[in-house]
């Protein structure tokens, strides 16, 4: 019981004290790849875990959205969720709150990755909700390591084709521009049309797309499918409200509290392939609570709290990386 009380505060140990640092240097040694532009003790000090003791699971790597960091997302939610049913998580934090240029803050997905499976031996489980979605998916689609890294990926509310809201959010103006990433994740951005290129779930990896008809930020709804009605196996697209009509899931909950979406995942990352709804639970899931009714989320909310005001004040402002225009494609992806 300690243990899972004190989950959330392990996501503070620093990379190194759940690695071994010569099998995680082997680990980053790519051979033919783009090479990451970012210094590697940044990367390191991004990512945090619990120590690799499930072998019989695939660590996981939680991967969040913009405006947030990865303890302030997952330390009182999938951390702790995960950590009781015997997974090992790590959580990466990218740079100024998700509003940079998302081809850098996949380098940390890429790092990360690298490390997990070095040290590990397994292969690795990435659940992504909304930004959280298009990172991964850059670092997957462009660095053959990290791709062959992931065994299964479930992307929570991502903007799999690009947002309309993107550039119409309500937020920011023409006159003060918007962040890079609010560029790249447009409806017909360089960045979308790359991501999409050719192959939209590309590797050996089972995809589980996961989206509500309730999102006010992914518009229209559909744009987070994936290879949609391809008949792609390795793939499955489940609109929330097709399993339980009406169920009220928005762009925020889909990845922090739903039961449903909570379920759903879970069953993704610990069978082979995707996530089957029969599998998971069928037409029972409607009866379920709305919120994940695990009283470990509220014991380890006042221990995350704790640990994420105590690094709030390291963290600093984000920079809003202002732009009146996308970020040129890095030339790998040209």
């Amino acid at each position: 019981m300690m243990r899972r009380l004190l989950a959330p505060l392990l996501l503070t140990l620093p990379l190194a004290a759940c690695l071994d640092g010569g099998a995680a240097g082997k680990a980053d040694e790519t051979g033919d790849e783009p090479p990451l532009e970012t210094d590697p003790a940044t990367l390191d000090r991004a990512l945090v875990c619990t120590p690799f003791s499930h072998p019989d699971k695939p660590p996981v790597l939680l991967v969040h959205g913009t405006f947030t960091n990865g303890w302030e997302q997952y330390d009182w939610t999938y951390l702790p969720l995960l950590d009781r049913r015997g997974f090992d998580v790590c959580a990466i934090s990218y740079p100024d709150r998700g509003f940079g240029d998302m081809q850098t803050s996949a380098e940390y997905v890429v790092h990360a990755l690298r490390r997990m499976h070095g040290e590990s031996g397994r292969k690795v489980a990435v659940i992504g909700h909304s930004q959280g979605v298009a990172v991964p998916r850059w670092a997957i689609k462009w660095w053959p390591s990290a791709r062959a890294a992931v065994e299964d990926f479930v992307l929570q509310a991502g903007p799999n084709h690009g947002t309309d809201r993107a550039r119409d959010n309500g937020l920011f103006s023409s006159a003060t521009g918007l962040p890079e990433s609010f560029h790249q994740m447009a409806t017909g951005s360089r960045f979308m049309d790359a991501t999409n290129r050719d192959d939209e779930t590309p590797g050996e990896i089972s995809y589980t797309a996961l989206y509500t008809e309730y999102d006010e930020l992914v518009q229209p709804v559909a744009t987070a499918m994936v290879d949609a009605d391809k008949g792609n196996l390795k793939v499955a697209n489940i609109l929330l409200q097709d399993v339980c009509p009406g169920r009220f899931v928005d762009h925020a909950t889909i990845g922090l509290t739903d039961r449903l979406a909570f379920e759903l995942t879970l069953d993704a990352i610990a069978n082979p392939g995707p996530a089957d709804l029969a599998r998971a639970g069928g037409a029972s899931l409607c009866g379920l609570a709305a919120i994940v009714p695990d009283q470990i989320v509220a014991s380890a909310a006042v221990a995350a709290m704790i640990g994420i005001l105590q690094k709030e004040p390291d963290n600093g402002f984000a920079d809003p990386h202002l732009a009146h225009e996308e970020p040129p494609l890095k030339p790998y992806a040209r």
